[in-house]
């Protein structure tokens, strides 16, 4: 039976129900999902803000012991959560490994790092009595109860017990999680690995729900709620700012964490086309197809030098381009908005269209690239927008002076990418003083796709790529979303 998860109990008091889809075989799936009712959701919001304060001031090494079991359950239930993943999502078995082994490694990762000596502590500065001076010591305390919204497509490392929740819980906030419709079975498989690990503590229950809704009502009753004090975030650019736009309409507004996307661009340089084109033009084939282009990093905006080795990379690189395999996408809405966008360029601009030519199966997104000039993307703003899928825009231009002007008109990315020679980068440190204003991360002479995580990762940017350009959401600096600084004072 499948419900909405509150308290570690399954609750289907609601009429209204959904489906996920296959997109694999083009079919909606059997399992149906009752939406939260008004009362499931207030009694979500109760339990969570009643949580709390034993919560959050809960021993971190009882926190990190947590992390554990639910790595643990996870792993028990690894075969039965593969099957709903594969079935709801449309990624092969060996994508659900690799983000299995990514969603379980990172609960060690926080758990870990639950382990550090005083980890809680910012500084300590003494007091002196002879000057009367007070004693202070700087914290972090938790925030409060926290919202956070799964992504499509990361059905587990960015959703129900993705980055988001894992660091959330790690601080010490109780989590209520608003489920992807899009994989609502992997989520409430995860959501009971998450109710077990629970109960094998002495942790509140209220700790963790997990609400099912395929509209936006129950998110809005959620985000507008005083009892809520955060929002993690993971998906389209409209559907962060309505939340953000919404957390700011409150009386008392809340932080709202979202990572919104990216075109990510990449600058190449004249030089490094010498002896490389090769090589990138493999590695950038692969970061743009792979599981369909479907990817907030993948890179979706190349600028290219007018020359015979800028012709020639772009050459190598759309004809591996269309050799690679091409995926499912996600789900219906996702292949159509796809199509769409690709079409809004083609309508609007004056370049070649590259694409894969043979069939493709229903959902499956047809790879391409398209080429145009520097100039004309300083003109039509629909060559800067992201393209969720398989696709690539090349841009051409004639002198650096142009690439600098290209670059002041992108908006903020999750990541910026530089193919350059030593030489040239230290001859344009002009341009790598943009570039650090422009994107959370950046890459010399690699692909963004693949983000590491770890301490030292940012996974975020200026808006609007994320809604706070200071914080991560991968990596174990992520918890200090879910906190805030306190100074408790006394004399000497």
């Amino acid at each position: 039976m499948f419900g909405n998860q509150i308290a570690g109990k399954i609750s289907c008091e609601g009429k209204r129900i959904f489906y996920s889809f296959n997109p694999s075989l083009n079919q909606q799936n059997t399992s149906a999902f009752p939406i939260a009712t008004n009362e499931e959701v207030e009694h979500a919001l109760a339990i969570s803000k009643n949580s709390f304060y034993s919560f959050s001031s809960s021993k971190p090494s009882d926190r990190s012991k947590l992390l554990e079991l639910i790595a643990e359950e996870l792993a028990l239930n690894k075969s039965i959560i593969a099957k709903a993943y594969c079935k709801e999502s449309g990624l092969l078995l060996s994508r659900f490994e690799i983000e299995f082994k990514r969603t379980y490694e990172q609960l060690f990762l926080f758990s870990n790092f639950l382990k550090t000596p005083n980890f809680e502590l910012l500084s300590e500065t003494l007091g002196d009595q002879k000057n009367t001076l007070p004693h202070l010591v700087k914290k972090h305390v938790s925030i409060g109860p926290i919202v956070v919204f799964g992504a499509s497509n990361f059905p587990l490392a960015y959703s129900t017990i993705g980055g988001d929740t894992v660091s959330a819980l790690a601080a010490g906030c109780p989590v209520i999680v608003k489920a992807h419709p899009f994989h609502p079975e992997t989520s409430f498989l995860v959501g009971e690995a998450i109710n077990n690990a629970i109960s094998k503590t002495n942790f509140s229950r209220g700790i963790f729900s997990q609400l099912f809704d395929n509209q936006y009502s129950v998110a809005h009753k959620l985000v507008l709620d005083n009892r809520i004090k955060g929002v993690g975030f993971t998906g389209s650019y409209i559907g962060g700012k309505a939340l953000f736009d919404l957390a700011n309409s409150r009386t008392i507004p809340i932080p709202v964490f979202a990572e919104m996307g990216s075109v990510n661009p990449v600058f190449v340089f004249p030089n490094s086309l010498q002896e490389k084109s090769e090589e990138w033009s493999s590695l950038f084939s692969k970061s743009i197809t792979n599981d369909a282009g479907q990817f907030c990093t993948k890179p979706g905006l190349f600028f290219i030098p007018r020359s015979e080795n800028g012709k020639r990379f772009v050459s190598m690189l759309s004809e591996k381009l269309i050799q690679e395999p091409s995926f499912t996408m996600l789900h219906p809405s996702i292949h159509f908005n796809f199509e769409k966008k690709k079409q809004e360029i083609l309508d609007q601009s004056k370049g070649e269209l590259i694409e894969k030519k043979e069939s493709t199966v229903i959902l499956e997104g047809r790879q391409g690239l398209f080429v145009t000039s520097a100039s004309e993307f300083l003109e039509i703003e629909s060559l800067e927008k992201e393209v969720f899928g398989p696709f690539a825009v090349i841009c051409y231009y004639e002198t650096i002076n142009q690439l600098k002007e290209c670059t002041e008109k992108i908006s903020g990315q999750l990541t910026a990418t530089i193919l350059a020679t030593q030489e040239e980068l230290i001859e344009n440190q002009s341009f790598l003083f943009l570039i650090n204003h422009l994107a959370g991360r950046i890459i010399f002479n690699n692909v963004p796709t693949g983000v590491r995580v770890c301490k030292s990762m940012h996974h975020g940017g200026p808006f609007p790529a994320t809604t706070d350009s200071r914080y991560t959401a991968v990596g174990s600096d992520s918890i200090l979303r879910f906190m805030r600084p306190i100074v408790y004072q006394d004399n000497y």
